[in-house]
């Protein structure tokens, strides 16, 4: 397969196999942005300016078309930044986190503006997660800022000087005795502040980098649920040469009323972005995470009978939020993570419904991690998605045994959702997890890591359903008449098992006809 530099618009494609159509020699010729003709057999004339790409191999194999993948949920800046900061995933207890921040403190490639900012903390297991606190952190520095982030970003420790940079001022009476621990709405505002506070012109190279990246796993598209208003921001990196991916933005509460001032709806493009970057959904965050015991659920957690999580937001204001983006033209992206959450949310939706307001097309819920079963048709009846993150089942399974203990078989319940009716669409939520379809296809078809086994196997969901869940256009295959946001693949992905997925070649990526990744070559 040659694939070379300077692509122009109209491509031809010979002796392609495509992904999802019975087998043989295909012809596909990519015109303006868009899949003008399919066919097969010899193609005789080809068009003036044409690049012609044949996917035939010199064993007699061929090289596949597929639509491009979607990650229906990530945070892109946060990201971005996340993959230059460091990985405490591996560390087994608070001592090992601890002498890992001592190891680091001073190294360049972990300064972040004069501050130390670590990632994905993972406590379930440790034996002593008492002993992470802000006294530790400040016997290590009592001058650089420590912030450490727990897997799932819904909770932070800091040291004395992070929590200062938090905007708590440890030198008064209300914050003096602060534990230097941030959760949920606390913990979302500093990572904010942290992004904010960044260089703008270092960052923004990063995310555009960030984003050639995805483009290599056969990435086209990203709904971005950043907690920043990123308007500005990607129409500056727009200005700056960002090209590589289509990227749908959320609103959350704080952002609504600027989103509806502006009358964007989503599927609106945002001016300056070469209509890369459209208005996404409204988000909203109803409850906490697994790992800090704070999704919602209608049993407490073991050991604390007063805890059941915490609901973000009351059911008026979630029947009043909704309300107001689903009028304003916008679809929702409800985050419930908790099976009390989900339900509450479901109520509110259904009496919405009733009255008329029905969510938009296209509407989800983000996360759906512990679901009552008698849910589920009220999830289908009101038409909503199920947006999951198959990693998360493989991170979060020894949370679930430690915090959902009993409940694991309705715990990241796909099958059962699928089942039900209910559309998916996949997603990594990065930086919680890595942005790499392949690895969430893997764990959809295994629910397990490599060489582990299966996190309730009952509810593994087959390739096809997940591999639709992935593509942009929501199909296994190609179509006349679609725009050209193709991947060229090495092997057929629906005859793949979890270590041929992770191992999936990626030739080359189009983006409404441009090349943004070719395999050898710079796009």
């Amino acid at each position: 397969m040659t694939l070379t530099p300077d692509t122009p618009r109209r491509t031809l494609f010979l002796n392609a196999a495509l992904v999802g159509k019975p087998a043989g020699r295909y012809s596909v010729l990519v015109d303006g942005g868009v899949i003008v003709n399919i066919s097969t057999g010899a193609v005789v004339d080809v068009p003036e300016h044409t690049e012609v790409v044949d996917l035939a191999r010199a064993d007699g194999s061929q090289g596949w078309l597929s639509p491009g993948l979607i990650d229906w949920h990530t945070h892109f800046t946060m990201n971005t930044l996340a993959t230059r900061r460091l990985d405490l995933s591996k560390a087994r207890s608070a001592a090992a986190v601890l002498e890992a921040v001592a190891k680091h403190i001073d190294d360049p490639a972990y300064d972040e503006g004069g501050r130390f900012v670590a990632r994905d903390l993972r406590n379930a297991e440790w034996p002593d997660a008492d002993k992470l606190t802000r006294a530790a952190l400040d016997a290590i520095s009592a001058t650089k800022p420590i912030v450490l982030v727990y897997n799932g970003y819904h909770s932070i420790q800091t040291n004395t000087p992070g929590l200062k940079l938090s905007g708590r001022d440890t030198d008064t009476d209300e914050h003096k005795d602060h534990s230097g621990f941030l959760v949920e709405a606390d913990a979302f505002g500093f990572l904010v502040h942290l992004q904010d506070t960044a260089d703008a012109n270092v960052l923004d190279a990063w995310v555009i980098g960030e984003a050639e990246r995805a483009a290599s796993l056969g990435v086209t598209e990203v709904v971005d649920l950043e907690f920043a208003q990123s308007i500005e921001s990607w129409e500056r990196r727009t200005d700056k040469g960002f090209k590589s991916l289509r990227v749908h933005i959320g609103f959350y509460p704080h952002h609504l009323d600027d989103a509806l001032k502006r009358g964007l709806k989503t599927g609106d493009a945002i001016p300056g972005t070469n209509d890369l970057v459209t208005a996404g959904p409204f988000k909203l965050i109803t409850d906490g995470s697994l790992g800090s015991q704070t999704a919602f659920c209608c049993d407490h957690y073991p050991g604390n009978p007063d805890n059941r999580g915490i609901l973000a937001f009351q059911g008026d204001e979630i029947d009043a939020l909704c309300l107001r983006a689903t009028t304003g033209g916008l679809r929702l992206a409800v985050h419930a993570i908790g099976d009390d959450a989900l339900r509450l949310v479901l109520d509110k939706l259904e009496k919405h419904s009733a009255a008329g307001s029905h969510p938009l097309r296209g509407s989800t819920i983000e996360h759906a991690q512990l679901v009552h079963l008698d849910d589920l048709p009220r999830f289908h009846k009101l038409g909503l998605i199920a947006s999951i993150q198959p990693r998360h089942l493989v991170d979060d399974r020894e949370l679930c045994h430690k915090f959902w203990p009993g409940r694991e078989p309705r715990a990241y319940a796909f099958k059962a959702i699928v089942d039900a009716g209910i559309p998916i669409k996949l997603g990594s939520d990065c930086p919680v997890a890595q942005l790499d379809p392949w690895e969430a296809l893997a764990c959809a078809i295994t629910r397990a890591g490599p060489g582990e086994q299966p996190f309730v196997k009952e509810q593994i969901i087959d390739l096809e359903t997940a591999y639709a869940a992935s593509t942009h256009n929501g199909k296994l295959h190609i179509a006349e008449g679609e725009r050209a946001d193709l991947v060229v693949l090495g092997s057929n992905p629906l005859e793949q098992d979890a270590a041929g997925l992770r191992a999936m070649v990626v030739e080359g990526t189009l983006l409404g006809g441009n090349w943004t990744y070719r395999r050898g070559t710079k796009a």
